[in-house]
């Protein structure tokens, strides 16, 4: 009796557990999308290894993914343990119009910080994102790269980033060789935002800069 017993509380504990996996929500770029057997999936990897099912709709909203001024981030829900279980809450789109400042002197590649924004999902959850342009050759747009991180559920893009300058501060530091937009840079004297540069991204950095750097 008193196996049976230990045995009747080892497969309560384990269904417990399984029951109460804690959830986590991501948010990723989404690199491409497949199908096999009727079943879809968005890539959150260069190499495509790590996909998140989706509906057939999700699958065909990502219908642009190969053209380079626009790009999407997954918003989805996973097992925190185990990283299974994804299931997709959003899809965010970025666009950006392609660029008319060409520029032969540009020999070498750069990013633009170019947008933030944040997407509320609900009063708990929002996304807040830093887009980049990666400029390359003759200031051609080859990339959108958006940099998204889910904070709790502010309305606020202020609160936001001051939640993640205190929680997660590596996420606000700048990509190697960025130039930040003005629109940016007028957004963050408003809500007193003070931005840490490097070495790599110093302050003030301009495409004269970038010329002069080029080997």
């Amino acid at each position: 009796m008193l196996m049976i017993g230990l045995g009747c509380a080892i497969l309560l504990a384990g269904a417990c557990m399984l029951a109460f996996q804690p959830k986590e929500i991501k948010a990723d770029k989404v690199y491409g999308k497949g199908k096999s057997d009727n079943q879809y999936s968005l890539s959150v990897s260069l190499g495509g290894e790590n996909k998140i099912p989706s509906t057939l709709g999700q699958y065909n909203e990502v219908s642009d993914s190969s053209a380079v001024n626009i790009v999407y981030t997954v918003v989805y829900e996973q097992n925190k343990w185990f990283k299974n279980d994804q299931r997709i809450i959003k899809l965010l789109r970025f666009e950006r119009p392609f660029p008319e400042d060409k520029n032969e002197d540009v020999k070498d590649f750069y990013y633009r910080l170019v947008d933030e924004s944040l997407d509320v999902l609900d009063d708990q959850t929002s996304v807040f994102t830093r887009l980049y342009e990666k400029r390359v050759s003759y200031n051609n747009l080859f990339d959108l790269i958006p940099q998204s991180i889910v904070v709790p559920g502010y309305s606020d893009i202020k609160e936001a980033r001051q939640w993640i300058s205190q929680n997660h501060p590596q996420h606000l530091e700048l990509m190697d060789r960025t130039i930040v937009n003005a629109s940016v840079l007028e957004r963050w004297e408003q809500d007193g935002y003070m931005q840490r540069y490097s070495e790599a991204s110093p302050e003030g950095l301009t495409l004269d800069n970038i010329i002069k750097q080029a080997p």
